[in-house]
């Protein structure tokens, strides 16, 4: 994959032991299962499931399990990468949706030019878009971007998605920003813990939805992923492919 946060790169470095990654092969993997789960949060599609498997028949109509349209709402991504892009097409192609960014590496002319709206902090747009997807790498500096302080600046309406890292976001602070409807529906597919434990707090709420590290797992991106790992042996071998 991307990212290098479980790979001692420095005590590679050391030993003289080459680290390669495969930036953007499961791009579109991922980027489809983040726009799931909006989908799926904005329609309650888990908690509908959860009620139809009780025997608790959900009604049309009901207020509980009235969801909303993506159609021209507005997209918060922090981050600019692979992921957020393919994921910006699809909001903006196939829903109309506004796709605004917040990247620390990026000028706001680049993020213009790849064609989002450039905001100046994730805080404006946890208080100005409708849905939140984070697409960073897990670093000192990005460990728990995503925690009670900016959490706050929530609108009521927002919907929070993390296919990225689980240390990007505090789990105790987005259980109480879901729990007293600070956040609307949050859906993670990456946990701080992996896998996270059996009594997580978040397993409770009927507004949160949890994957396992499980959006880039679709055959064609399997096969992208292992194509660019053979292709990395050859490149640092030396031998032409």
């Amino acid at each position: 994959g991307t990212g290098l946060d479980r790979i001692d790169v420095a005590a590679a470095k050391e030993y003289g032991i080459p680290v390669c990654n495969t930036p953007g092969a499961n791009a579109q993997s991922v980027a489809e299962y983040a726009l799931m789960m909006m989908l799926a949060l904005s329609r309650k599609a888990v908690l509908v499931d959860r009620k139809t498997r009780a025997g608790l028949i959900p009604r049309f109509g009901m207020p509980e399990y009235v969801g909303r349209e993506l159609q021209g709402r507005k997209l918060g991504l922090i981050g600019s990468g692979h992921v957020a892009q393919a994921l910006a097409v699809m909001a903006k192609n196939g829903f109309g949706m506004q796709v605004y960014c917040s990247s620390a590496r990026r000028t706001p002319a680049e993020i213009e030019a790849l064609g989002f709206l450039s905001v100046a902090s994730p805080t404006e747009l946890f208080e100005t878009c409708d849905y939140v997807s984070l697409h960073n790498t897990l670093t000192p500096q990005t460990w728990h971007m995503v925690n009670a302080e900016l959490l706050a600046h929530s609108n009521p309406g927002l919907i929070l998605i993390n296919t990225a890292r689980g240390g990007l976001i505090d789990e105790p602070a987005l259980y109480n920003a879901l729990k007293t409807r600070q956040l609307l529906a949050a859906g993670l597919d990456v946990f701080e813990q992996q896998p996270p434990a059996v009594d997580n707090p978040l397993f409770t709420l009927d507004n949160f939805m949890a994957g396992m590290h499980v959006g880039g797992s679709t055959t064609e991106a399997l096969e992208r992923n292992g194509k660019a790992v053979v292709d990395n042996v050859f490149r640092v071998l030396g031998i032409e492919g």
